[in-house]
């Protein structure tokens, strides 16, 4: 019988309050509050954040317009080449730049464990950001699942699915009353 790492099970039970309020779970102040790994919670965020950010511009921004800066690329095709190329590589991008930036803001505003716990406690409130970052997910499954029919590439797939999910709601944000 193989050994349970107990780690690895402690990390995922005790980040439930984080995957539920991603889902939209509503939670006592009590779940928001169990932060077991505020760093590991705080690298997340970041990582989420920049691959959504990367994603999104090489996708939607230097993709396309890569591609209609050359004449051969100037087509439906080209551009969507170019637009999965920069947006894959923007994602990429993202597992080196995200650790690198989170530390150094770190040790830049030498922020402590309760300082990281302070900011992985806010951000759970933060309503926009958890819509926008639910938009991103909900809109890469769908665009990976409509991939397969179309012929397309899954990744491409997730890449606009994620771009539209997280367009979608920032949009949906900009158009609430304000608090």
């Amino acid at each position: 019988m193989q050994d349970i790492d107990i780690v690895a099970f402690n990390t995922a039970a005790m980040n439930l309050s984080y995957l539920k309020n991603h889902l939209g779970f509503k939670l006592t102040d009590e779940e928001m509050r169990d932060i077991p790994y505020p760093y590991v919670e705080l690298y997340t965020h970041v990582f989420i954040k920049t691959a959504q950010a990367f994603g999104l511009l090489g996708t939607v921004v230097v993709g396309p317009v890569s591609a209609l800066a050359r004449s051969k690329t100037r087509s439906l095709a080209g551009i969507s080449s170019s637009a999965y190329t920069c947006g894959k590589w923007g994602m990429m991008l993202s597992l080196v730049v995200a650790p690198l930036m989170t530390q150094s803001v770190l040790k830049a505003k030498k922020t402590d464990r309760d300082g990281v716990y302070d900011r992985c406690y806010r951000l759970r409130y933060n309503r926009g950001q958890v819509r926008i970052d639910r938009g991103s997910a909900v809109g890469a499954v769908t665009g990976a699942v409509l991939a397969g029919p179309t012929g397309a590439s899954p990744l491409l797939g997730i890449l606009v699915g994620m771009s539209a999910g997280i367009i979608s709601m920032a949009v949906y944000n900009s158009s609430l009353p304000s608090k």
